[in-house]
Formats: structure tokens, sequence, C-alpha cells
């Protein structure tokens, strides 16, 4: 199966000078890791803005989703998901739908097709598509987006994609992380992106909980793309700047931001998954950080190169004794409790939103997507 995807792509690319292998994919050295693993049987959960699913790059890759937004949620959201009845119909006009593009991108980058001009890192994977982002591109409660994540790892996904964030911790946010992590579902989550001009941001939450998988984005040259968020919480680099992926309702646009390197990476985790299936969440994390190609300052452990964490070996940590500390995303989770909390819970009452995607920030909005 593998040699035949990669024969495919291979014929279907470097044939054609006008259509080139897309520079990414050469960069973590996908190429190679195809010979070994394509993503299939892994399924990527992508909470975000929706998916196309009508896309051709992404034709019977996406799975039946949900969404968490209101059709018309007017002054104040209703967030009909938490209560309706997710009916198919429902369930196909949002899950499957996406009228901003952040998520059709994503998704794109993670499971893109073989037979396509633009394939996925893992273009035998499947994509869960969960919706949080409204047609601003924001979330409106991170609780919500808590809920989304309990959703997919009950609902079958092995990694879930996030590229989106904010600037304050959330203890429900935090709490579904750690309910992934007991379901041994790996989190990669993007570290925000900032103005070039402005003052150097922390990176973004829920990235910074532990053992999520923090990714920022480098360009072309294997530098840190100038307003990727960086900091010492940074776990791995992958490319994040001018990456071609879909856009809703075909064709496909130039994307740069960290959300876009956090798909890339998610991608990866789904080739390591599919090529090691009897791996925990944590063999697969260690994997992709252990093997990345040293990088410039603010990479983390450096740059992703999927085919050598696929032919690693990577041995599972031995049993937490009795008197092991509590896990350290619970201990996030108790933080978030504390202070952290009364914060967001006064910004939430304010009734703003304060929640946006991972792509190329437009302002400084409290939460986003990369």
């Amino acid at each position: 199966m593998c040699s035949t995807l990669l024969a495919l792509l291979l014929s279907a690319h470097t044939g054609r000078a006008s259509t080139p292998l897309p520079w990414h994919l050469s960069a973590v050295n996908a190429p190679e890791a195809w010979q070994t693993a394509t993503g299939e049987g892994v399924t990527v959960a992508v909470i975000d803005s929706g998916v196309d699913a009508d896309h051709p790059d992404l034709a019977g890759a996406v799975l039946p989703g949900r969404s968490y937004v209101d059709i018309d949620p007017g002054a104040e959201p209703r967030l009909l998901a938490l209560g309706s009845d997710p009916s198919p119909v429902y369930e196909r006009a949002f899950g499957q739908a996406d009228p901003v593009g952040h998520g059709t991108a994503v998704a794109g980058l993670i499971a893109g097709r073989a037979e396509t001009r633009h394939p996925g890192v893992a273009p035998d994977a499947s994509i869960l598509p969960v919706r949080v982002l409204d047609d601003e591109n924001r979330y409106h409660d991170s609780s919500m987006v808590g809920a989304a994540v309990e959703w997919a790892v009950d609902n079958g996904a092995d990694v879930i994609n996030l590229s989106l964030g904010g600037h304050y911790d959330s203890a429900p946010f935090a709490e579904a992380v750690a309910y992934a992590e007991r379901h041994d579902v790996l989190i990669v989550a993007c570290t925000g992106n900032q103005h070039q001009d402005e003052p150097d941001e922390d990176v973004w939450f829920p990235a910074r909980v532990p053992d999520v998988l923090a990714v920022t984005g480098s360009d072309q040259h294997g530098e840190r793309w100038q307003t990727a968020v960086t900091g010492a919480e940074t776990d791995l680099a992958a490319p994040g700047a001018n990456l071609t992926a879909p856009k809703p309702g075909g064709g496909h646009k130039i994307v740069t931001g960290t959300s876009f390197a956090s798909a890339v990476v998610s991608g990866a985790a789904a080739l390591v998954r599919s090529a090691h299936p009897a791996w925990n969440a944590d063999q697969v994390r260690r994997a992709l950080t252990e093997t990345a190609a040293d990088g410039a300052p603010g990479l983390g452990s450096g740059i992703l190169d999927v085919a050598a964490a696929i032919e690693t070996e990577v041995d599972p940590l031995p049993p937490a004794s009795p008197e092991a500390q509590v896990s350290p995303v619970w201990s996030a989770a108790a933080t978030a409790a504390g202070g952290g909390l009364l914060g967001m819970s006064a910004l939430l009452l304010r009734g703003g939103r304060w929640t946006q995607g991972c792509g190329r920030a437009t302002g400084r909005p409290r939460t986003m997507a990369g």
C-alpha cells in the first residue's frame, strides 16, 4: 500500500515541472516517511471552523462531525450542539462545511489525498471535523472548546489538532486536555501569532499546557517565522509560512501562521501512529521531538523530521510509582481553576468575543485561531 502510494505521489508531481511536491512536505521528509506509513487507520480531529468535505483534495477523507456553533447566534450564541439533536442534516451543514476556510486549510495540510496536486502529510488519514469557530474565526467560550475536545476523544480521535488558543488559562479546557491524555489521545496545538512590531507574547493556551505538543512555525530557510510566537513551552517547529492549502468551494490559497505548522505536525503524528499502532501518545510525542532536526533559536527541539520519527525506537515510560506527582496536565487545570479562572470569568461576563484561530492574527484578541 505504502509503496503504491509513494509511486502515485511521485509520478503525479516529479513528472510535471509545473506541479512540484509542495516545499513543506520535502522539508519534513514526508516522501521518505510514506514508504512506511501513510496515516491509514488513524483519525485526526480538526477542532476548528468546520471542514469542506466536498473539496476534491479531501474526497472521502472527512467523517461526519459536529458543530458547537449556533446556526444563528445573534447577540449571544446559544451553543445548540451542547443540547441539540445532532441529526445528519445538522452535522452535514456545520461539521462538514466551513464558512471561514481556516479548518479546511488545516485539514488539507493534514490529510489531502494522494492523487491531488497538494497531498497532506498523512494522505490516508481520516479527518473528524468539529466546529467551534464562528464566522469571524473566533470562539466564545473556552469550556465549549473543552466539550468539543471530549466529544472528539469519545468519537474515535487518535490525534486532536487545535489550531487555536488565547492568552488566558481555562480550567474546563485544561480538564478536557487531561481527559484526552487519560484516553491516550495526542493533542497538537499552535503556539500563536503576533504582530512583528509588538513585544513578544507568551505561548498561547492550551499549547503551554504540559503534554500538549506545542508547535511554532518555521520558514523555507529553517528560521522561525517572524510573527510566530515561541517560548520555553515550545516543543517543536514545522513549516508554517507560505503553504498552499485548500479553500472551501474548491481551489487553493496561500496560508501562513502557526495554525498551519500545527497541522503539519498533526499529520506527522498520524503517520507515526499509523506506523506504530502499539505506541501510546507519549511515545509518539517523544518520537517527534527527539528526532527533530537542529534548528535556529526559538524552535523548541528543532524542525520536524517525520521520517526520522517513524524510524526511531521509543520505549514506553515505566509506570508511575504511587508516590509520583499528580499529572502536570491536572496541575495545569488546578492552576487555571484558581486565580487564572477568575480572570477568565470576568472576561466572559463582559460578553466580549475572545477567541480566534492560529492563522495570522489581525489584532490582539484574547482567544483566537492561530
